[in-house]
């Protein structure tokens, strides 16, 4: 527990501090230089500081990473502030919102004075559902929602710097992990030409990569987000292996780590539609873009064991790193189940393949 003075008259004023206000300068003149709200309903958390401590604060966000759907249990916090800082929160200021759905009143933003040299702003507090609950936290209201917020600053006196590390590490751990969504266009076909519709894809709760894959898949999964993300890219890659091995969750996982791209998804019962002359065209319109074709097993069959000309592979082939690719800059993901001998071995060739991973059940020393 981060341990701290809370006698407002024993703080000590940091008066050779750079945001100080001096003794002659009139606070008036440093408030109405302080940052406007954004905002008509916004707290003006740094001209409340100015007023009360007469000192410009130093400011530390606590910040979830690189994971989105990372937030904070605002309750949690409140509780621990109460119980641990033994501070009262009737003394606080609280901006309230109702949730007409839920039909219950929660705090929406909340500026909380330590009286130490320290406020806490929990900003943009909203009720949740769906989260993943590693804490097992108590739900706010009814049908599991919790009061979430992943915008918390402090604000603080220079003097005051590792109390304050120490607690924003404390309040890090409070975490639940929302379900975020990406769009995924889905390549439809009616009798006018095909077209795209828009579905929603919620991203699955992966902790461990090399948990869930094995240890000799998080080289590879680097390797696929930073080429994936790469502007006007080129390649393919191929994931494959037995049903149920988790090819099509870590591609769900996969395409919210994929930033500023259209995300094409393919249907197994339209990936025939790849040969087809009109297909190309219609994805030209999307340059830029990475098309997710799910068990794509035949249509990449190697061209030497079929007897029909296997048109597809060629416009996959042209796609990924021929003339075509080298103008529309449009990657390909590619999943099947059969044995990787058995598709075209052009596909593999250096310069087009970015990565070639097969999803096995994992060995002992994995799992």
């Amino acid at each position: 527990m981060p341990s701290s003075t809370h006698n407002n008259n024993n703080i000590l004023k940091p008066t050779n501090f750079v945001g100080s206000c001096q003794p002659d300068v009139p606070i008036e003149a440093f408030i109405t230089n302080a940052p406007a709200n954004n905002c008509q309903y916004s707290i003006p958390a740094v001209r409340l500081f100015l007023i009360k401590y007469r000192c410009y604060p130093n400011i530390l966000e606590v910040s979830n990473g690189n994971e989105e759907n990372v937030v904070i249990h605002v309750t949690t916090l409140l509780e621990y502030i109460t119980q641990e800082l033994k501070h009262d929160l009737s003394n606080d200021i609280v901006i309230t919102k109702f949730a007409q759905q839920r039909k219950s009143y929660y705090a929406a933003d909340h500026l909380i004075d330590l009286n130490n040299g320290v406020m806490i702003r929990i900003d943009s507090s909203h009720l949740t559902s769906d989260n993943h609950n590693p804490n097992k936290y108590k739900p706010d209201v009814a049908d599991e929602y919790f009061l979430t917020s992943d915008d918390i600053t402090i604000y603080y006196l220079p003097n005051q710097d590792q109390f304050v590390r120490t607690f924003a590490s404390t309040i890090s751990k409070m975490n639940l992990f929302s379900d975020k969504t990406s769009i995924l266009e889905m390549v439809c076909k009616n009798q006018h030409g095909y077209y795209l519709s828009s579905i929603n894809i919620k991203k699955p709760f992966i902790t461990d990569m090399s948990l869930n894959y094995g240890k000799g898949f998080l080289p590879v999964h680097e390797k696929v987000i930073k080429s994936l993300n790469k502007k006007e890219g080129k390649g393919i890659v191929l994931l494959h292996g037995v049903p149920g091995s988790g090819k099509t969750h870590y591609i769900r996982y996969l395409i919210h780590e994929i930033k500023d791209k259209t995300l094409i998804y393919v249907p197994p019962d339209m990936a025939k539609e790849i040969s087809s002359p009109e297909f190309l065209p219609f994805l030209m319109q999307y340059q830029d873009s990475i098309l997710i074709i799910e068990d794509a097993e035949n249509i990449i069959k190697d061209r030497n064991d079929v007897f029909i000309p296997n048109q597809a592979v060629a416009n996959l082939l042209n796609l990924s790193d021929g003339l075509l690719g080298d103008a529309m800059h449009q990657q390909i993901i590619a999943t099947f189940n059969c044995d990787l001998k058995s598709i075209d071995k052009a596909l593999l060739r250096k310069g087009r393949l970015i990565a070639n991973y097969e999803f096995n059940k994992l060995d002992v020393e994995s799992a």
